[in-house]
């Protein structure tokens, strides 16, 4: 019941963020990657990984499988928002819901083959096809920003 009621609160406070950045990006005037659609999906998808986070450190040591990946999936989500910010002002129109849940679907892949790669080597079957799937939805997206 804790754990609902944390991503609830981190959920709700995600939302009103993105809510007072909606206005700016509904008239399409703003050419702030922060104010994009696509970022407000990343940073609730945030919110919602550090929830999780805080609810395994509660029932786990910080060394436990599940921890590890919720880490390495709240570092991936960083490291995308970022990528996000860096977007060219031109293209910021672009970075729409979809947009957003796309790279959703590439963190998601990192996520399964880090774990993956946690116990096959590089030449297992399986890693090969996630870092195939990865490889195309890093084309994709970068193909949506042309």
């Amino acid at each position: 019941m804790k754990r609902f009621f944390a991503v609830l609160t981190i959920t709700l406070a995600a939302s009103f963020v993105a809510a007072g950045s909606t206005p700016q990006s509904a008239g399409g005037s703003s050419d702030d990657p922060k104010a994009s659609p696509a970022y407000v999906v990343l940073v609730l998808r945030k919110a919602a990984v550090e929830a999780d986070l805080v609810d395994l450190s509660s029932k786990f040591t910080d060394g436990s499988v599940d921890a590890r990946a919720k880490r390495f999936e709240l570092n991936v989500i960083s490291r995308e928002m970022d990528r996000v910010q860096t977007v060219a002002r031109d293209s910021v129109p672009k970075l729409s819901n979809a947009y957003g849940n796309l790279i959703l679907s590439k963190v998601a892949v990192e996520v399964e083959l880090n774990g993956l790669l946690n116990n096959y080597t590089p030449e297992y079957p399986d890693v090969k096809k996630k870092r195939a799937e990865l490889a195309a939805l890093e084309r994709e997206i970068e193909n949506l920003l042309k």
